[in-house]
């Protein structure tokens, strides 16, 4: 049975509508609205509770546990394996991030727990724009979590046909990860990296980055990090730095191009209009989707793609996570393989 494998962040969004300035106030926080500000630990912690008190949304989040959300949505018959690796926060008496996986069917031996809380970010929204106020909460160790579990991580994730890597805030990340995979290689010669970077690791790139790209199978980017990773170059030229037989992933809003070795295939479905609710985690939701379909048939990435696509717009309906019933789900699912794009 194919095993796909996530590596990333674990963090906890908080999300209230309400007039900044009084939140900021409140928390005696000096940040500039509509921006997103670093704040500590007990920062956060504070304004999580005054957010909860204001009837704010709690959600658990984080790019790669989002996408890891979404494979388990669509895994209901077990098709495929599913395995998470990271550094999972405390909360009060319970570890919620690693509960939830367990209740999904994930294998956990590669998550870390950690006595802290998770990173956090609150949300504070308004008709101008969202206030994000973040700490880095359990996510800080994440670096030395990465060197001390080099080995571990590497026979680990070498054991997975695929694995989904996404970034976090350290700067050292983006090369220890690298390292890691490197040594994966070396068991597993035929692994398939897939990368969503995000403008996190794409905007100071670097060594360490580069090192990452080298590694990669499937790099993902919406449109904002296609133009500035791209700058003056072609995709072809982007593929050439990725592994053999790369593919490219470009989202926008109105479809997907999927760049590989052969060329560009753009995929741009006839869409109906519909009311956007919450487009955040959008990207996630599609890499999840996309991922569950690719490690069932490598050969339709096609089809992988019209069904991230897919999902990604259910979920812009909707507040908060992607959420699907089993009617709903097959749905989709099935409309996807008979269109057969």
């Amino acid at each position: 049975m194919t095993r796909l494998g996530f590596l990333g962040a674990m963090n906890r969004d908080l999300v209230a509508q309400q007039d900044c300035a009084t939140v900021l106030d409140a928390l005696r926080i000096n940040a500039s609205p509509l921006v997103e500000t670093p704040v500590s630990d007990e920062d956060a912690q504070r304004g999580a509770e005054l957010l909860q008190e204001l009837g704010a949304a709690d959600y658990l989040g984080g790019s790669a546990f989002n996408a890891a959300r979404v494979a388990a949505l669509l895994n209901d018959g077990n098709e495929i394996d599913l395995a998470f690796f990271g550094v999972a926060g405390t909360l009060g008496p319970s570890r919620p991030h690693l509960e939830a996986l367990d209740g999904w069917g994930f294998d956990t031996s590669g998550v870390e727990t950690s006595a802290i809380p998770p990173a956090t970010c609150l949300a504070i929204v308004e008709q101008a724009g969202r206030t994000l106020l973040t700490a880095h909460g359990a996510n800080a160790a994440i670096a030395n979590w990465l060197e001390r579990q080099h080995s571990a991580l590497a026979i680990a994730i070498a054991r997975c046909d695929a694995i989904h890597v996404t970034s976090y805030l350290d700067p050292a990340s983006p090369a220890l990860i690298a390292r890691i995979l490197e040594r994966a290689r070396i068991d597993n010669p035929e692994l398939i990296v897939s990368l969503d970077p995000g403008m996190a690791w794409i905007a100071p790139g670097g060594d360490g980055f580069a090192r990452l790209l080298a590694q990669t199978n499937i790099l993902h980017l919406n449109s904002e990090e296609f133009t500035r990773l791209l700058g003056k170059a072609s995709p072809a030229e982007i593929g050439a730095g990725l592994q053999p037989g790369w593919l490219l992933v470009a989202r926008m809003h109105e479809g997907v191009t999927l760049y590989s070795e052969k060329g560009s295939a753009p995929y741009a479905p006839e869409l109906q209009d519909m009311d956007v609710r919450d487009a955040t985690g959008a990207g996630d939701t599609f890499c999840g989707a996309f991922l569950w379909s690719y490690c069932q048939d490598v050969t339709r990435p096609q089809r992988a793609v019209a069904l991230g696509f897919a999902l990604a717009r259910h979920k812009v309906g909707m507040a908060g996570p992607l959420a699907l019933t089993d009617a709903t789900r097959r749905e989709i699912v099935t409309k996807i393989v008979k269109a057969e794009w």
